[in-house]
């Protein structure tokens, strides 16, 4: 007997630590965190934002779409441009539940807005961009991630 209560003892021992263990519930709706980025000031047009998120999604199917939004914070305003907002291709890749995206934008088609912000000066320069972005992620699922901002980025025009 006393034995058997050992053995229901261990039993629920397992069961609970196995309970306890599986505590990263994630959800359907994807999550998306940031991780790292490698810099604030980009001015030539070898440059490269690249930013890491974590992500996590109950499903693994966040092969399908990351929004970006770019938002000028410039003292002095041009106007936005559909280049303004745009949208990447997740690449497929195995079902993960959790997981880095790694993005790489570069400066003559992701940073450089299509108008360049007012000039200043005598004679005229170029002030730099001022930049937000905004960055949302969807599953093939069709939710939709928080946002995750970055910013202030400064994109020095030449």
């Amino acid at each position: 007997m006393e034995l058997m209560k050992k053995g229901i003892l261990i039993s629920c021992s397992v069961i609970f630590l196995s309970l306890a263990c599986n505590k990263d519930k994630f959800e359907t709706k994807p999550t998306l965190k940031l991780k790292s980025q490698n810099g604030n000031t980009f001015a030539k047009n070898e440059d490269f934002l690249v930013v890491e998120f974590d992500f996590t999604d109950k499903e693994g199917d966040v092969n399908d779409t990351l929004y970006v939004r770019k938002i000028r914070i410039n003292q002095r305003q041009a106007a936005q441009t559909l280049r303004d907002s745009f949208k990447l291709k997740v690449p497929d890749f195995p079902a993960e539940n959790k997981g880095v995206i790694k993005v790489s934008l570069d400066y003559q088609n992701y940073l450089v807005s299509a108008l360049p912000p007012p000039t200043s000066g005598n004679p005229p320069k170029p002030e730099p961009d001022t930049l937000m972005m905004k960055f949302a992620l969807k599953d093939k699922g069709k939710n939709i991630s928080d946002t995750v901002t970055i910013g202030p980025l400064y994109i020095i025009r030449n």
